[in-house]
């Protein structure tokens, strides 16, 4: 055992008047080293944070975004350049390329656009390729891009200017008919609503209540400009300057569009143009949702317009209509706040009775426990066996049942026949049990029927085997009570015989029953077998050994570790008369919970505006041609999103590129946010501090498990301990805390690492490295745990002992492995009381919440009550079985401790509880209290 640490001068800390050495009396500050570099990284924490804060804009995070990726509200937004400060609301204009597609190739496929291209003496096509070009463009004779033709109106030149203009001016004018289905454009708008990304843009605007009737003298035009990559741009351009005439005045008088004021949009023009008969209402914070003008809704009629409406705004409407079933059951929690009050309480309460029960019923609760898992192992091998045997027609359990009565006779018959035979070799009588055909001839000494019931001698008197006698049937052997199938071989029939062995019973509801002879388990089956497949059978029959062989290993580890098991008993009813006997304990826990939510509400705010600031060179400036080679495709990563994270692709008409005749027009907007080196030094930091807090906790707890150990105890409970752990906490040990939690940040930093990398793989396409970094992040998960486990236990060892944190993990490393069956007894121990904990106070609490409710509250509706009882007891059991937990594994290294000691501590071990003195051999010093040897 090593040295007690020294102390520093003038300093000792009085923990036990004994002469015993645990917990260390003079403790030393350990690992201070670790605060300097603690306070370092909480200086650079600042550093970076002070950074972010001169640079980023949160608002990024939340704020609206448009169709190109600007922020709304926002005056200087990337590549874009459009100044958006004024313009808060997320709304909707007018798509007018996607709108009108139809439309315009309507125009330019029709009859008359047709004749002027490619047919007469001089087309305004004039080669014969330009011309097959134009028809498969516009899909009007079968070719590779084309799955058939448009769904169009054949237009000529009577009617095709009638015809675009009545549709143009729909859209054009604010006519009332656009989503009429008998309007010129008849029901194609009706289905507007469920393609809203396609007809409509996002923009940013100074409200939502911004729509077609804005548009005033001061408002914008624009004349529509077919985009350069569409393939139909090169003849709209040609109709446009030597069409026909009707064509010509079609494009010039009906595709002018009225556009928002800049002071309203403050886009290109093409972008600002409203949808008629469209309004929007602010339905989520800087959120527009669609519906219908007055106008539109007289014109339709109500209903029809609320049909439409209710289309548009289905996900707006179940979102308010969530939120309004979300507010009454909120009220109905305001209403109920008082039983909520009690239920808490009551489930402290409840946390607490379990920890007192489990002091004095562990044991029971234990063995019963291990009793039931072994039982549930045979009798899950005996269903899987019997369900292999089972017949056709026949019930699972009644099969299993005759299976267990065949073996059970089997097992008498053997054991009697063995005892006769060596009492008495000479009289002992060597029956057959053979059996063959329907049984005429079976000799055997089965003296039950398949379900078990008694057979009663053969000939019995005033019975209905009276007439079964030897002298009737002299080739049966009918004597006894042995089951037989007695009948003339020469006079009987199918009527009058059975079909094989049997018995009259002693039941007074079952006559007679058919025998098996002993020793057949599974007989035949003459109809076929439940499970046809005779694979799936022996499968199932096999499963049923591995079951029972895994019951047997069980029972023969249950058997050789019945020490452990009572010592991991033990350990538990300590730990259970420790937070009965200390409840202050269970505010650190709490305390912990406050401090993690407020450290983590300050680090959101502070790492929010490090990660808003995207450089600007982060997401490519370019154009280009196709919106694969932008967005990419299942196996090639895309220029706007190799890299992770992304952002996504948009389509800008108004500002395309020419590249050697392409027109390249998609480009790339940025993501959100994004990492770099001054945000992974606050996430190590959150990482760091999080560990450093729950480290404190540990040792709190363990440190106040461990002097109440140490105490006598006579004055355990006298006086509380949690204090003085804290005390030990913050004045000795601080740094090797910051070491321990330290040692794990890392691990779970290079996780995350390891994680970032993965993403970028998955944004570069590549699988392979994508699943290697998958798994090297579960090898560190498994680190990690390991590292929590033995840094807990590390924690135990500076409370006990007082050593640094090096010394103390080795320490416990070595403790662990060399009592690892132990260690594991304790925790499969813990893991099954802490789920019954879990159960019990969680349903006790539920049970008693729900009385109170419908006691003082007998209208309110129950969900949200119920709800918050299961939250608040969730919360009580987990915080009272941690601490549990804990202290368990703090007592298992005492009683480690005092085992490898027992020679120094015989004589002043009045401190060790009782239930601890039968397993390290020692007998209660005779001054000790009598009520201290009952406690088990």
């Amino acid at each position: 055992m090593a040295e007690d640490a020294p102390a520093a001068e003038g300093e000792t800390t009085n923990l036990n008047e004994s002469t015993l050495d645990w917990p260390v009396k003079q403790r030393s500050c350990t690992d201070a080293w670790c605060l300097i570099v603690y306070l370092a990284g909480w200086a650079g924490f600042g550093f970076v944070t002070m950074l972010g804060f001169q640079e980023g804009n949160p608002t990024k995070l939340y704020a609206p975004r448009d169709y190109a990726g600007s922020y709304c509200g926002v005056d200087s937004n990337w590549q874009t350049g459009y100044n958006l400060n004024g313009f808060p609301s997320l709304s909707f204009t007018m798509n007018v390329t996607a709108t009108t597609d139809l439309i315009v190739k309507e125009l330019i496929c029709s009859a008359a656009a047709r004749d002027a291209l490619t047919s007469g003496t001089t087309p305004l096509l004039s080669t014969f390729e330009a011309r097959q070009a134009y028809l498969c463009d516009c899909c009007l004779s079968p070719c590779e891009k084309c799955s058939g033709s448009y769904k169009t109106d054949k237009l000529d030149g009577s009617n095709v200017q009638g015809a675009i203009s009545g549709k143009m001016s729909e859209l054009t004018g604010g006519a009332n008919s656009l989503f009429d289905p008998s309007g010129a454009n008849g029901d194609f708008f009706t289905n507007i609503w469920s393609q809203a990304t396609k007809y409509f843009n996002m923009v940013c605007l100074t409200s939502c209540d911004v729509s077609f009737e804005s548009v005033n003298s001061s408002s914008r035009s624009w004349t529509y400009e077919m985009a350069p990559d569409n393939p139909l741009a090169s003849y709209w351009a040609l109709l446009k300057a030597s069409g026909p005439t009707a064509i010509k005045d079609t494009i010039s008088s009906s595709f002018t569009f009225k556009a928002l004021p800049t002071s309203v949009c403050n886009y290109p023009d093409s972008k600002c143009v409203p949808m008629p008969g469209v309004k929007f209402s602010e339905t989520v914070p800087g959120y527009c949702s669609f519906g219908m003008t007055e106008v539109v809704t007289k014109q339709l009629g109500s209903a029809m317009s609320e049909a439409f409406g209710s289309i548009s705004t289905e996900a707006f409407q179940n979102q308010l209509a969530d939120f309004q079933n979300f507010g009454t059951l909120f009220g109905e929690a305001i209403k109920t706040a008082d039983t909520f009050a009690l239920t808490a309480v009551s489930c402290l309460i409840i946390a607490f009775v379990y920890l007192i029960l489990l002091r004095f019923l562990l044991g029971t609760c234990v063995w019963t426990a291990l009793l039931a898992v072994l039982v549930l192992l045979l009798f899950g091998g005996g269903l899987l066996f019997a369900r292999a045997s089972q017949c056709q027609g026949a019930e699972l359990f009644d099969t299993g049942f005759q299976m267990v009565v065949a073996t059970a006779t089997y097992v008498q018959h053997h054991a009697t026949s063995t005892l006769q035979q060596a009492v008495d070799p000479n009289s002992y009588e060597v029956f057959s049990e053979e059996l063959v055909g329907d049984g005429y001839n079976y000799t055997g000494a089965q003296l039950r029927t398949v379900d078990g019931y008694t057979c009663i001698p053969w000939g019995t008197n005033n019975t209905d085997a009276e007439y079964y006698t030897q002298e009737t049937f002299p080739n049966n052997d009918l004597r006894g009570s042995y089951c037989r199938n007695p009948y003339d071989a020469s006079s009987a029939t199918a009527d009058s015989k059975a079909r094989t062995i049997w018995c009259f019973t002693s039941d007074t509801q079952v006559t007679w029953q058919e025998c098996r002879p002993i020793g057949v388990i599974r007989p035949p089956c003459q109809n076929g077998y439940a499970v046809s497949d005779e694979t799936i059978r022996l499968v199932m029959e096999y499963c049923g050994y591995a079951v029972w062989v895994m019951g047997l290993l069980y029972l023969f580890l249950i058997l050789c570790f019945c020490s452990r098991i009572r010592e991991a008993i033990a350990i538990n009813k300590v730990a259970a008369m420790f937070v009965a006997s200390n409840p202050t304990v269970v505010v650190v826990p709490i305390v912990q919970a406050v401090l993690a939510v407020a450290w983590i509400g300050i680090w959101v705010f502070c790492a929010s505006f490090l990660l808003s600031q995207v450089p600007a060179d982060y997401t490519p400036t370019g154009a280009y041609a196709t919106y694969a080679e932008a967005y990419g495709t299942s196996t090639t990563p895309g220029q706007c999103t190799g890299k992770w994270p992304t952002g996504f692709v948009y389509k800008d008409e108004d500002n395309c590129e020419m590249s050697n005749g392409t027109a390249m027009c998609w480009k790339c907007a940025q993501p959100r946010y994004a990492f770099d080196w001054r945000f992974a030094c606050s996430f190590f930091m959150l990482l760091w501090n999080n560990a450093f807090n729950i480290a404190c906790g540990q040792f709190i707890v363990a440190a106040a498990a461990a002097t109440w150990f140490f105490k006598p105890n006579e004055e355990k409970g006298k006086k509380g301990v949690t204090g003085q752990a804290v005390g030990i906490a913050f004045r000795y040990h601080l740094g090797s805390l910051a070491f321990g939690s330290f040692v794990i940040a890392v691990v779970q930093f290079i996780r995350y690492v390891m994680m970032y990398l993965e993403k970028q793989a998955q944004a570069q396409k590549n699988k392979v490295v994508a699943m290697v970094l998958k798994l090297l992040q579960c090898c560190l998960w498994c680190l990690e745990k390991f590292l929590k486990f033995v840094s807990k236990n590390a924690y135990i060892q500076i409370a006990i002992e007082g050593f640094n944190f090096c010394t103390a993990a080795q320490k416990a490393f070595y403790l662990i492995l060399s009592n690892a069956l132990r260690f594991g007894a304790v925790a499969l121990l813990l893991s099954v009381i802490n789920l019954v904990g879990y159960l019990f106070i969680i349903a006790a609490t539920v049970a008693v919440g729900y009385l109170q409710l419908i006691n003082m509250h007998p209208d309110a509706s129950p969900i949200i009550p119920i709800v918050m009882y299961v939250v608040c007891g969730y919360t009580v059991s987990h915080l009272c079985m941690n601490i549990y937990g804990l202290a368990a594994s703090t007592f298992q290294q005492c009683f480690l401790l005092c085992e490898e000691n027992k020679e120094k501590i015989e004589g002043q071990h009045d401190f060790i509880p009782a239930q601890m003195l039968s397993m390290l051999q020692l007998e209660p010093l005779e001054d000790e209290e009598p009520r201290e040897k009952d406690k088990e």
